[in-house]
Order: structure tokens, then C-alpha cells, then sequence
């Protein structure tokens, strides 16, 4: 796991596998989508005291234990950003493969159990698209990203790193590295010749692009039962797997001392492969016997993630450097880090619910969930071996990165509320509304001057304080005697301060950042149809 510095083109590396773990990914694979049957999405996502729908296992794994008749079901769906661009070939829309699943209602016989059943559900989990794009951008200040290279060029005590020297460059990230091999930063030194500064360029503005894709696909197995008809228990094991891709185009016009204008170039890209596991227990109760009323409670695991990441770094500055005996330096050079393994915890979760149907023509659910997103954590399963320059360390954890997680995650509420009425006699109408709190705090940020792990594999400086969810659903279902069609419409709100690098003009530890955020909307819609059988 040593990094390796190479002068290449973009085109040589477009084709690796490209991530790395920071306090952003972890928010990033903690967070699920509104996904799912397009009944589960019309509600708003509000099922899991109504249950008898075959996505509410992965709310309350007790949903499907009010299940008599044995169901599948199919759904394909769109995404449509509208303010996207093609890059990397991906556009505003994507067609997507978003859920398969069954229950096989199993009568027992039993008076005090009569049904046992046993379910299976494929849904896309999370969905990664998402495209970012702004250009140009004024720099408050002359701010320019080798600002950042500079500051990465310091070590602990404020010494500078020699970075010609093989040692010091594996103490910082391969964004200083590449910085000084193309002269983006470099020594300047005083009158008695000793080093004093690293050159740093001014910008003028700067043009920013990110477009990611790929998602987490989620596999639940579940077994639920009725109790009396009035208690419903479940459990559901939940089987994920990752695949994250993401691409930056980054430039800025820079000014030099002598007056003239160039720019420079950062093309940088992320992969993330990987598998997790997790547990929900779920119930249902009907506290009175001849009431429709209900409520729910279920409890998550974290997501148990072991992960495999990779990424690549590419830079050119504007002009050929020639120091003072004449010899001129390469205007690219790269950074790869290729396929080293990490764990991640996802947070707990807290979920309740109550429903109730009324007249056999209208359902009410409504729902609160809690997740304590300060509470994830990463390990590194060869953390003693990671750094061959300062040698191992005491614990596996992550202590580091678990400290920016604490300081920068917090807890995040979600509300879900839904209605579905009986329109005719084969035919239902749906509407729901979720609500999700923002997981960052105020004034979070990428910190690259960590003693964790992250802080040497990372290439990127850019980062998304993100805000909260809103998400408005609407849903039409048509129901036969054992075919059914159902059309949802979800459309979620957000908001997001994107920062291409942090700086700060006073202490470059400190959390204000003196680079003005763009904020971006990262605004989605999805249509999604399902078609089922029940027998």
C-alpha cells in the first residue's frame, strides 16, 4: 500500500479503479435513499406499522408478518437530475434496476400462530448519481488550491517537508507531492540560502466539475409472524454491496509574479468496492382487538462494511519550470493509490410508527427514525503496518478520523408520513412526504491534517456540506384479483455548500474556511413502476 508518483497523461489512468475514506464517505454510506416498490414510495416510505408491503421489511422487518397471501413484485425506475451535464457520459437521467422481492405467506395451522412468513427483497439501497458543476468562480483573495499543497508541505512541529526526499513524501497526501514535482509549490529561500516559504500562485477563478455514479445494492432476508392476529414479529438480515465511482475536473486561472496568466489542471477520480451485513428486530402491535390502530418499533444494526478503495490524482501546471541552473521540470505528474481495504460501522437506528385504515378505503402511517451518525467508525485491518515511516500503532481503530467524525457528523432525525385512499374499486391513490435533518454540522470540512490514515490516501480537497431532505411523493396502484400495477413520483429537495479546497488565511488548522462555498442544487426526480402477483 506505498504510494507512487509518475508523470502520465489523464488518458493513461482513466480506466483505474478509483475513494478514499474520510469523514464525507462515511456520511456518504451511512445515508440510504427513499427506495424501494413503488406502493413503499408513493407512502412516502410510511409502512412500517401498516406493513403487508414487501420493502417495509427493511423499516420493520414485522411488515410482512401481516401478510395472508403470498407476494412478489418488480420495479424498475428513472433518475433525473435536471441540472446536470453530460460528463464521463453520464447525463440527467438513468434508467435503474430498483427492486425484486417475495413473501411466502405460510399458514401454520395454529390458533396462537397462524402465519409464518418468509421473505426476500432486492432494492437499490443508495444511489450515487449526482453531478456537480459550476464555472468560473471568483477566488476571494487570489485563494488558490496550491495554497492547500503549501500548507500540506508543514509538518506537526511547522517545519517544511523535503520533498524530494522519499521519507518526507510519504508523511503528506500526494496532493503536496504532485504540487511540488510540477512546481505548483516549491522552495524559496533567503538571503543566507536557507528555505523559508514554498511559492504558492495566485488565482483569479476556477472552474469545478464532479459527476459520481454507481450505488449500494441491498439484499434482505426476513422471517416474520402473526401472533394472534394482533402481535407481528420479524427479523431481517440485510446483505450490501458497494460499487462507487466518481470523476473531478478542476481548474483555475493563475496569475504569476511577473504578470503572466496560465492554468492549471486537476483531474482526479475515486473508486469504492465492497460488501457489508447488518440485523433489524421489528414489531407490530394492535393494543386493542377490535381496533385497525397499530404501532411499530424496530431496531438497526450498524452496516458492517469491509471495504477495498482506490484512487488517482493528475496535475499539469500552466508553464515548464526551470530553476536557476537550468534545468527544466515535467508539467504533469500523478498520484496512484491502488486497492487497500478498510472497515466501516454505520450508525445505529431507532425507529417507531403508528398507523390505522379507516373503513376498508382510506390508510394513515406515519414515522420517526433516529440515527446517530456521530456514532460510525472506521478500522483499518492492517493499521499496524500502514506507514512504513513511523512504523505500527497500538489499536486497529481509527481514533483520528473517528474524532472528525464526532466533530463534524451529528444526528440525524427522519420523518415519513403517507396516505393511501380507495379511489374505485380496483383503483388507489397515494401521497407522502419524508423528511430527513442534515447530518453535517455548521462549518464542517475535509481536514487533511489528521493523524489518520485517510489523511495520506486522500487526493481530493473538495467536499459538500449537505443540507436537509425533503422528498414529495405521489403514487397511483391498480389492483386485480392477483395482478397489480403500481406508478410512484418521488421528488427530493436539497441543498448543498460545495468548497473545492479549505483554507484558512490565519491558522490552517482551524475549521472557517476562507474560500466562499457555491451553494448547489442537488435536486432529484424518480418514476418508478411496479408490477405484481399475489397468490
Amino acid at each position: 500500500m506505498k504510494k507512487v508518483y509518475i508523470s502520465a497523461a489523464l488518458a493513461a489512468l482513466v480506466g483505474l479503479p478509483t475513494f478514499a475514506q474520510d469523514v464525507y464517505k462515511v456520511e456518504a454510506l451511512s445515508t440510504n435513499d427513499l427506495s424501494g416498490d413503488a406502493r413503499y414510495i408513493g407512502m412516502g416510505g410510511a409502512m412500517g406499522a401498516l406493513g403487508a408491503n414487501i420493502s417495509a421489511m427493511t423499516n420493520n422487518p414485522a411488515a410482512t408478518g401481516l401478510y395472508r397471501r403470498s407476494d412478489a413484485s418488480f420495479t424498475a425506475g428513472v433518475t433525473i437530475q435536471p441540472n446536470a451535464e453530460d460528463m464521463y457520459d453520464r447525463g440527467k437521467s438513468r434508467a435503474s434496476f430498483d427492486q425484486a422481492g417475495f413473501v411466502i405467506a405460510m399458514k401454520t395451522g395454529s390458533v396462537s400462530v397462524p402465519f409464518v412468513n418468509l421473505g426476500f427483497n432486492y432494492t437499490k439501497n443508495h444511489n450515487f448519481k449526482q453531478y456537480i458543476g459550476f464555472s468560473p468562480v471568483a477566488t476571494p483573495g487570489g485563494l488558490s488550491q496550491s495554497w492547500q499543497m503549501r500548507d500540506l508541505a508543514i509538518d506537526g512541529d511547522g517545519n517544511w517537508l523535503d520533498l524530494a526526499y522519499e521519507p518526507d513524501r510519504q508523511r503528506t497526501t500526494g496532493l503536496a507531492c504532485c504540487g511540488y514535482d510540477t512546481r505548483m509549490i516549491y522552495e524559496t529561500l533567503n538571503d543566507e540560502g536557507y528555505i523559508n516559504n514554498y511559492g504558492a500562485s495566485h488565482a483569479n477563478n476556477y472552474d469545478y466539475y464532479r459527476v459520481q455514479w454507481g450505488g449500494v445494492s441491498k439484499y434482505d432476508l426476513n422471517i416474520s409472524l402473526n401472533a394472534q392476529d394482533r402481535f407481528y414479529f420479524g427479523a431481517t438480515v440485510g446483505i450490501y454491496d458497494v460499487d462507487f465511482n466518481s470523476r473531478l475536473s478542476y481548474t483555475e486561472e493563475i496569475g504569476f509574479d511577473d504578470g503572466s496568466i496560465g492554468l492549471y489542471e486537476m483531474y482526479q477520480g475515486e473508486s469504492l468496492k465492497g460488501t457489508g451485513v447488518d440485523f433489524k428486530l421489528g414489531m407490530i402491535v394492535r393494543p386493542i382487538a377490535d381496533s385497525p390502530f397499530r404501532f411499530g418499533l424496530s431496531f438497526h444494526t450498524p452496516v458492517w462494511y469491509e471495504l477495498t478503495a482506490s484512487n488517482y490524482l493528475n496535475m499539469e501546471s500552466p508553464f515548464p519550470y526551470m530553476d536557476e541552473d537550468g534545468n527544466e521540470y515535467e508539467r504533469t505528474a500523478a498520484s496512484v493509490l491502488n486497492n487497500y481495504d478498510y472497515n466501516l460501522r454505520t450508525p445505529w437506528r431507532f425507529n417507531i410508527s403508528a398507523a390505522t385504515t379507516v373503513d376498508n378505503w382510506l390508510a394513515l402511517d406515519a414515522e420517526y427514525e433516529y440515527a446517530a451518525y456521530n456514532s460510525a467508525s472506521v478500522s483499518w485491518p492492517d493499521y499496524n503496518s500502514f506507514d512504513p515511516y513511523y512504523g505500527s500503532y497500538d489499536s486497529y481503530k481509527d481514533y483520528a478520523l473517528r474524532e472528525e467524525i464526532k466533530a463534524c457528523l451529528q444526528g440525524v432525525h427522519t420523518f415519513r408520513i403517507g396516505a393511501e385512499a380507495k379511489l374505485a374499486d380496483n383503483l388507489v391513490g397515494r401521497i407522502g412526504y419524508n423528511y430527513i435533518s442534515k447530518s453535517f454540522k455548521d462549518d464542517s470540512y475535509l481536514n487533511l491534517f489528521t493523524d489518520s490514515p485517510s489523511y495520506f490516501y486522500n487526493t481530493n480537497t473538495d467536499y459538500v456540506n449537505l443540507g436537509d431532505i425533503n422528498r414529495i411523493t405521489l403514487g397511483l396502484g391498480y389492483r386485480g384479483k392477483h395482478f397489480y400495477g403500481d406508478l410512484a413520483y418521488q421528488c427530493q429537495l436539497q441543498k448543498g455548500d460545495v468548497y473545492a479546497f479549505h483554507y484558512n488565511d490565519s491558522d490552517y488548522l482551524g475549521v472557517e474556511n476562507a474560500l466562499t462555498p457555491v451553494t448547489f442544487d442537488l435536486n432529484r426526480h424518480n418514476i418508478m413502476l411496479t408490477l405484481g402477483y399475489k397468490f
